[in-house]
């Protein structure tokens, strides 16, 4: 039994395409929800970055859902870069599904160009929060975009971001060994302005 105050994390699995993602979900009430899309490399859904995004939203209120590509961890199937947006695009609908509502996205490392791919498919998720993105973003017209890079080690400069709002983790580093509280309290404030 989960007690008033305590963070439900539950196992979530992820249809696409006849194969089964993993992914983890936390629950939550405010809106907008969170979905988190990994690096394709690096640590998927377990990465720092990516599993502190999780909790932040969680510590907020928001529900969020974060996922391993396939062929990464428990998920079927063989490593496919190029099927990654149709991973991020199951994701969303199990998302949609279970918590409902409005959906803000985010990405982390190589994640950010899943999410700008998702953003750009389905326009009505225009809050984005990208995570040391490993290119300058170029966001569709009419998103709000929120980039945040470590004080060290950036492959972004900030000058490099048109369109998008660009905030500077203090301390951190190029994997977030350091700042990771901050991040997510800057990610979550982002989408919580619906």
């Amino acid at each position: 039994m989960v007690m008033t105050g305590q963070f439900l994390e539950r196992p979530a699995l992820v249809d696409v395409q006849g194969l089964v993602l993993e992914a983890l979900y936390h629950r939550g009430s405010r809106r907008p929800a969170l979905l988190v899309c990994p690096p394709l490399g690096g640590g998927g859904m377990d990465a720092p970055p990516v599993a502190e995004l999780a909790w932040s939203a969680a510590r907020a209120g928001h529900p969020s859902l974060r996922f391993q590509h396939r062929g990464v961890g428990a998920s079927q199937g063989a490593p496919d870069p190029a099927r990654a947006l149709d991973d991020a695009l199951a994701a969303l609908r199990h998302l949609a599904e279970t918590a409902g509502g409005s959906i803000a996205l985010a990405g982390v490392g190589s994640g950010c160009e899943t999410a700008l791919a998702l953003a750009a498919a389905r326009p009505e998720l225009a809050r984005l929060v990208l995570v040391a993105p490993e290119r300058a973003p170029r966001p569709a017209a009419g998103a709000r975009v929120l980039v945040l890079v470590p004080e060290h080690g950036a492959r972004v400069q900030t000058g490099e971001c048109e369109g998008a709002q660009v905030d500077t983790v203090p301390d951190a580093d190029a994997l977030f060994r350091a700042g990771l509280p901050e991040m997510g309290r800057r990610a979550v404030e982002w989408i919580g302005r619906g």
